[in-house]
């Protein structure tokens, strides 16, 4: 059986360009004379389209594109099978709309399928508009007894007791005998989540073939890393690596070598796409697709800022990118020197705005002291000695986003923030800095952005080699504030990704992660986990951690790469009586 995977990137609504790409892959799969054509899940309206839905002209032009689609069956291959994704109303008891999958060939549809397991999970909320199909698929393709699945469906079998299902569609189609498996899907990236993906759905002593076709591309804060595959059993056939365009690549299931012929070895062998090339692919789509082509970013010579300024550059071309140095009273002059010299070796454009925010502070406070009674709560505050000086430092870091946003608004560049996940757990940025367009490093780590710029040579030496500090105040170090971030690091992923709560589980938790890279400095961190202030300081983050929620509600949209990034996969009350 000769089939082609259409690994493209859709965007919801944009109709007449996902079935531009549809024509495309129909017009390549046509040409190799291949039996089947597979496209990723809701291929037609866009994947995630969520409120989208409820506008029901929006229902009408996803329809009138499946039209046009079967209209153009008509000039290609005979024996061609275009299976694609596309929405059908409900019009019975339950949820208003189905997740479907038709099968076009020769100007009709010659079956349609209702995706079986509705995930409500993480920043999956499909159960929201999408009732569940309750029967299977089988079509005769290429004298093959075929089955169509979306995305889910092949997953009851992760072994998950949370996400266990009634139905099991895979074993369904097993138990009828079904050769092949078609399966649209939408899977978003999360780290090692390529590998799950191969090695749990395939199955060790099932001949069966299943053609798995993934999106590719960003979608807000969520990026899919493509890397769709065959595999015939436990045989990996092929794999999509392709991620920074649109893939039609045309399989011979008959007469394919495999590049693996287990599953077991084929981690090691075979090459996954890199979380660098995601983050691109992520902040590139989110910059083009919302109209835009230049960005603007306040570069503080630090290594955060420098990776995102790389991650920019990349994406962008370093021609499109504005780095903005704004040095205070308190930037040190090699941190100026670190990001004129990044700046250098990137192409991308320079610019100097020092700030002066002390004279701003005096004319402030001289404004709001203008009411001499009690009752006046600066008045109060300055004759009982409890200004709080800390907000005359906090007030560089507020002019520096004025004029980043003063350029943005201007000259028409989209703002970049630069906090990363450890950062932003514990409320240690500027408040308005994360409010900016795109994060692209909001779900990554310390460590993982330290790793990052030690692998980009135009990222001079001295920026991730330096002790990271907001210069905020004289000899200010940004470990002083919170935890030396090889500790931080675990701490925040434990009580994010795992939920744990308490240091006797953390303890447990860091014995199961030994084989994992987890922090920046594992001998250090367990030094300290045998200290008596150990469990004192694991406390104080987690009671941090829980007061910050009212500003990361606020943050902007950012690359999503963990289980459990913050946004709407995270859940949690801003107003609470639990955190202490």
């Amino acid at each position: 059986m000769k089939v082609c995977l259409g690994q493209i990137d859709t965007t919801p609504g944009d109709f007449d360009g996902n079935l531009q790409k549809i024509f495309l892959g129909v017009e390549e799969a046509s040409k190799a004379k291949c039996d089947a054509l597979v496209f990723p899940e809701l291929t037609i309206p866009g994947y995630l389209s969520q409120d989208l839905l409820y506008d029901p002209r929006y229902i009408e032009q996803n329809l009138s594109s499946l039209k046009k689609v079967v209209d153009y069956s008509l000039t290609t291959f005979a024996g061609l099978h275009i299976v694609l994704g596309y929405i059908e109303r409900n019009m019975g008891p339950g949820k208003p709309f189905f997740n479907m999958a038709a099968v076009v060939s020769g100007g009709k549809i010659l079956g349609r399928y209702k995706k079986q397991l509705v995930p409500f999970y993480d920043v999956f909320d499909e159960a929201r508009y999408y009732e569940r199909g309750e029967e299977l698929l089988v079509l005769n393709i290429a004298d093959k007894r075929v089955g169509i699945a979306i995305c889910e469906d092949l997953w009851n079998d992760k072994g998950s007791e949370d996400y266990s299902y009634v139905n099991n569609p895979l074993r369904m189609y097993r138990d009828k005998g079904i050769e092949v498996i078609l399966s649209l899907n939408s899977s978003p990236y999360v780290h090692d989540k390529a590998w799950k993906r191969l090695n749990l759905i395939c199955e060790q002593d099932s001949p069966l073939t299943i053609v798995y076709v993934n999106q590719r591309g960003g979608q807000d804060d969520l990026v899919f890393d493509g890397q769709s595959f065959v595999v015939q059993g436990r045989s990996l056939l092929h794999m999509s690596n392709e991620i920074f365009k649109d893939t039609y690549d045309i399989v011979d299931t008959n007469n394919c070598p495999p590049l693996s012929s287990s599953l077991e070895n084929a981690e090691a062998n075979i090459a996954f796409v890199d979380l660098f090339d995601l983050l691109v692919l992520c902040l590139r789509d989110y910059v083009k697709k919302s109209g835009f082509s230049q960005v603007v970013i306040a570069s503080s010579g630090g290594v955060d800022s420098a990776v995102v300024c790389k991650l920019a550059c990349e994406a962008l071309g370093p021609k499109n990118v504005h780095a903005i140095r704004l040095p205070s009273l308190y930037s040190s002059e090699h941190s100026r020197e670190d990001a004129l010299e990044l700046h250098r070796n990137l192409g991308c454009w320079d610019y100097e705005v020092p700030i002066d925010h002390k004279s701003a502070v005096t004319m402030l406070n001289e404004k709001f002291a203008i009411h001499n009674t009690r009752d006046n709560l600066v008045a109060n505050v300055l004759q009982s000695g409890n200004y709080q000086s800390i907000a005359d430092e906090n007030i560089q870091a507020r002019l520096r986003d004025i004029y980043i946003m003063h350029f943005s608004n201007a000259f028409g560049a989209i703002p970049l923030s630069t906090g990363n996940k450890t950062e932003s757990a514990c409320g240690y940025y500027t408040h308005f800095d994360m409010n900016f367009s795109f994060a692209p490093i909001k779900d990554l780590y310390k460590f993982q952005v330290v790793e990052i710029a030690k692998q980009c040579s135009d990222i001079p030496l001295n920026i991730w080699r330096k002790a990271p500090s907001a210069e905020l105040a004289e000899g200010q170090k940004d470990e002083e504030s919170l935890l030396p971030y090889a500790v931080l690091d675990p701490i925040v992923r434990a009580y994010v990704e795992d939920y744990v709560s308490t240091f006797d589980g953390f303890n447990l938790w860091l014995q199961r992660q030994q084989a994992e890279k987890i922090s920046s400095d594992s001998e250090f961190l367990f030094a300290w986990l045998a200290s008596e202030v150990a469990e004192i300081d694991f406390g104080r983050i987690l009671s941090l951690m829980g007061k910050m929620e009212f500003k990361r509600r606020q943050t902007c949209p950012g690359t999503k790469v963990t289980k459990v990034a913050f946004g709407m996969g995270r859940r949690v009350p801003i107003v609470e009586k639990w955190t202490p």
